[in-house]
């Protein structure tokens, strides 16, 4: 039995398969509660927890500390709210290639109440058209220096009408970066449901249509939970 949602665009829920095709779910220990959201549990909860200082990503020439991604990323959920008009439920396609440019963007999306679409940077502007076009993405977020396949999808999609440039350097000199450096460090997530979709992620589509995977909130927070604490025995350190 599906939880309670915070999407105000259904979409998603709308879209899962029926319940008798589900898998089992194993959820024992993992006694998520009803209302919850993976980017605060990874983020501004870390920093509750007293591990605001500690890494937690290392890419382009710096050390960024949860301290540091927590407020970039809480800027960035109030230019996606405020400046875009982005609501819960709403998808919201990223391209680029990792950086922790990308991962902010990720959990700022993500804070918003948004279904993350992460895209692979190799795909063309077709690739692209049919992934909006499957999953009725509206918006998009995208590296500057990758952006021209992007906006020739966008240029032939009846669904993709915004395309926010982010810099996915340590720069912060694109649109998206300069609105967000103006916002304030504090966000108040949306209380998405521990089974509201928070990431949809599609396959290549090497044997047909790209088919999208759902992912809810609670099973991003289970690849650390079980994963990478009882198979990889990750430590603080």
């Amino acid at each position: 039995m599906r939880g309670p949602t915070a999407h105000t665009d259904s979409f998603a829920r709308d879209n899962l398969p029926p319940q008798s095709q589900w898998p089992d779910f194993l959820l024992d220990g993992f006694d998520y509660p009803e209302r919850l959201n993976a980017a605060v549990e990874l983020t501004d909860a870390m920093v509750e927890k007293g591990f605001g200082d500690n890494t937690a990503l290392i890419g382009n020439g710096r050390r960024r500390t949860y301290k540091e991604l927590t407020d970039w990323s809480n800027r960035i959920a109030h230019a996606l709210v405020e400046n875009y008009g982005v609501k819960p439920g709403n998808r919201v396609l990223i391209r680029s290639a990792n950086n922790p440019a990308m991962v902010a963007c990720w959990l700022g999306a993500t804070k918003a109440g948004a279904v993350v679409v992460n895209t692979m940077p190799m795909l063309r502007a077709g690739e692209l058209g049919q992934i909006v076009d499957k999953a009725e993405v509206q918006f998009a977020l995208c590296d500057t220096r990758i952006k021209d396949e992007l906006i020739a999808c966008g240029k032939a999609s009846r669904f993709l009408k915004t395309i926010i440039g982010f810099d996915g350097t340590a720069n912060h000199d694109a649109e998206l970066d300069r609105i967000a450096l103006n916002k304030p460090v504090k966000f108040d997530a949306v209380e998405t449901g521990r089974d509201d979709v928070a990431l949809l992620g599609f396959t290549s589509g090497t044997t047909g249509e790209p088919k999208a995977t759902m992912h809810f909130h609670r099973d991003l927070l289970i690849i650390a939970d079980a994963y990478a604490k009882e198979v990889l025995a990750v430590r603080p350190d």
